[in-house]
This record gives structure tokens, C-alpha cells and sequence, in this order.
């Protein structure tokens, strides 16, 4: 049974949607909170551990068949397992301050977001000046790129024996 996410575009909730199978699946659904359209979004792939002995006691590893070590794999599991928890702490954040800053008006959505300096784990809306600075810094980062493309792409590979003309 496939599980999709979905965004609304008006107030920026994010949802989860688990149909019967993937020919009953809809490309939007009504927003919970709104009730405007929620669009489906591409999302990683769905996947749990499975391994027999383990179904009692915790996180389960993959069973890949490629471990010989049960514990290596169960630490793997629940390592996934925290850091699939982080991220979902995290997007909730981030959802809260769309939602906050929607709700004063302004159209924000998680690009305008960026982790607060004092070190709380919540998120801000990036200032117009910060905007065009890191905009400016990536122009100049692509032109720094560019430039060593065209410079690697017009050296003469080691080795290759000079012309009389060369200097």
C-alpha cells in the first residue's frame, strides 16, 4: 500500500496520505487545516527492516543477507531510525514558521527558512539583504567553476611533448 506526501501551497502543511494502491492515488487532496489543494510530492522510498529475531526487541535491521554481525545491523536500524526522527522534528519547525509567517501574510515557503545562530533549533525567514548576498556568492562560485573548467580544458595534458612553437 503506497503512502504519499502532499504540501499545501497556502499555509505549508505537509501530510502523509496511505492509499489502498497506487491506481487510486490523487495528484492533490484537500488541505486539513485550509481545505485549498494539497500537491503530491516526490518522496524517498518507503522501506522497513525485517529480520525475525528481532521483532521483539527494537529497531530492525535490513535483511540484506550480507551482514554476518545481528548487533552491527540492529545498531544501523536504530541509528536510521534516530536520524529519520531528527529530520521530522526539524520539517515540523519549519512548518510552524511557514504557517506563522503565512498567517501575518507574508508568502513564505522553506527556502526562505534558515536555522536561528543562537543554537534553539528553530528557523527564520532569511532577510532581503542575506538573499542577495548568498545569491552573489553562488554567481561568483559558479564563475570560479566555469573559469577552472576552461582553464583545465585548455592545458595540455602531462606528458604530451611540446611543439617547437611552445614555450
Amino acid at each position: 500500500m503506497p503512502v504519499y506526501e502532499y504540501q499545501c501551497d497556502s499555509c505549508g502543511i505537509r501530510a502523509e496520505k496511505l492509499w489502498s494502491r497506487v491506481s487510486v492515488s490523487k495528484d492533490s487532496i484537500p488541505c486539513p487545516e485550509c481545505s485549498k489543494d494539497m500537491r503530491k510530492l516526490v518522496s524517498a522510498v518507503n522501506f522497513s527492516f525485517k529480520h525475525p529475531s528481532s521483532q521483539t526487541r527494537g529497531a530492525l535491521p535490513p535483511s540484506t543477507g550480507t551482514s554476518d554481525d545481528f548487533n552491527f545491523d540492529k545498531a544501523i536500524g536504530r541509528d536510521a531510525e534516530k536520524k529519520w526522527k531528527d529530520i521530522e522534528a526539524r520539517n515540523s519547525l519549519k512548518d510552524r514558521t511557514i504557517r506563522h509567517e503565512r498567517e501575518e501574510g507574508r508568502g513564505v515557503t522553506r527556502d526562505h527558512l534558515v536555522p536561528k545562530v543562537d543554537g534553539s533549533g528553530e528557523y527564520r525567514v532569511i532577510t532581503e539583504a542575506e538573499r542577495v548576498r548568498a545569491n552573489q556568492n553562488r554567481q561568483t562560485a559558479f564563475e570560479i567553476a566555469q573559469a577552472a573548467k576552461t582553464q583545465t580544458a585548455t592545458e595540455k595534458p602531462p606528458g604530451e611533448p611540446k611543439k617547437k612553437s611552445d614555450p
